[in-house]
């Protein structure tokens, strides 16, 4: 960027009118650098802040999508539901009407056996827990444990509530009672 021919060499006297000739010629090409750079600065800046903008922009639609879809999801789940609870209603008003335990045992039968659909419809599995099936602590809840039992050890003597299950993901735990084998 200088010309070294302005700088004095052993010897030599230093020139500064030659000097300040060389520095005044490197002024402008110094200048156009200058306003190069703070232009590609300019347009980096102006990316950046696009590219931070867009990502927010991006942000908040993923976000709105994903609470459309949530809400879809629940709406499609509870119109699933209501026919199960229009036949919840009319069973106890058939039986509040005709004072029939049985007509109202087999209402609620069929009730559950609606709702039971409308799970395994949505991919709800039971979770197998009944007695002598092997416990995994994965899939089932040991809340109590018995030593007097005909099953061997770590085997369910008893399923105290079920579990469920929605793919490979348990939904809750099959809670049990379990051989100790004493």
């Amino acid at each position: 960027m200088t010309d070294d021919s302005a700088t004095p060499t052993s010897g030599e006297e230093f020139d500064a009118d030659s000097a300040t000739a060389t520095l005044t010629q490197d002024v402008p090409t110094l200048q156009a650098q200058v306003e190069s750079l703070t232009g590609e600065l300019e347009a980096a800046r102006t990316d950046f802040l696009r590219a931070r903008a867009d990502f927010q922009n991006l942000k908040r639609r993923t976000e709105e999508e994903r609470e459309g879809l949530k809400a879809y999801l629940i709406e499609e789940t509870i119109t699933k539901l209501l026919p199960i609870l229009d036949n919840f209603e009319r069973a106890l008003i058939a039986a509040s009407q005709t004072k029939d335990y049985e007509k109202l045992v087999m209402g609620v039968n069929a009730v559950y056996k609606q709702f039971g659909e409308a799970m395994v419809s949505e991919g709800v599995q039971v979770i197998s827990g009944g007695p002598g099936t092997p416990f995994d602590p994965n899939l089932h809840d040991a809340i109590l444990s018995t030593e007097e039992s005909d099953q061997p050890e770590n085997t369910i003597v008893e399923e105290l509530q079920r579990g469920y299950m929605l793919g490979n993901k348990v939904l809750r735990p099959t809670l049990v009672k379990v051989a100790t084998g004493g």
